[in-house]
């Protein structure tokens, strides 16, 4: 895939700031790594919690992210620079396509007393500023899939300009297809002063 993005350079939208995973420290990879072994926190996004050693899961994420097949980020709040969670764009495409136009979201916020606070928002925000401005070239669309019942990430998808395209309903967890087109989102977030890479 031949997208580039601006190196090193976290994305700043307003309560949070996303870190490029080979930026974050060993203490914020063992922060990351617990929020992916904990049970409740990988029920919401209908996963199983990692099982594989810290040191593994480091360099299984830092070789994805260097074969530009995925762009990772911690999640960090402004005020204090606390890790509260991960984010990213993979399943970049079409299969072959270079550049990719299109890619899947996913993000978790780790920090359980955050929920509820608006910064899974801006995080989901933050991950399209740079999906659909930082990247060179830009990404056309961005889709992802949330489970029906969870209505907070939903909340927090649509108000960052995701709109529901289709329903997919496995027999025990039906799920929301939704997706946000780059001129969709131009036109309902437009330029934010406080928005810009560090």
């Amino acid at each position: 895939m031949s997208a580039t993005a601006r190196p090193g350079e976290d994305v700043v939208y307003g309560q949070v700031a996303l870190r490029p995973l080979a930026k974050l420290s060993q203490d914020d990879w063992k922060v990351l790594y617990s929020f992916y072994r904990d049970r409740e926190i990988a029920a919401w996004s209908s996963a199983k919690p990692i099982r594989i050693p810290l040191w593994l899961f480091r360099k299984m994420s830092l070789l994805e992210e260097a074969s530009g097949d995925r762009f990772g980020f911690g999640i960090f709040l402004r005020e204090t620079a606390q890790l509260i969670g991960g984010a990213e764009l993979y399943d970049l495409g079409p299969a072959g396509a270079s550049p990719p136009r299109f890619a899947t979201l996913g993000i978790m916020i780790g920090r359980k007393e955050l929920w509820s606070q608006h910064y899974g928002r801006a995080a989901v925000t933050a991950l399209l500023l740079f999906a659909f401005v930082h990247l060179d070239p830009p990404l056309e669309r961005v889709r992802l899939t949330t489970l029906q019942f969870n209505q907070r990430a939903q909340r927090a998808f649509l108000a960052a300009g995701f709109r529901v395209v289709g329903r997919d309903s496995p027999p025990r967890q039906p799920r929301l297809l939704m997706e946000c087109t780059r001129e969709e989102w131009n036109a309902r977030h437009p330029p934010d002063p406080s928005s810009r890479a560090l």
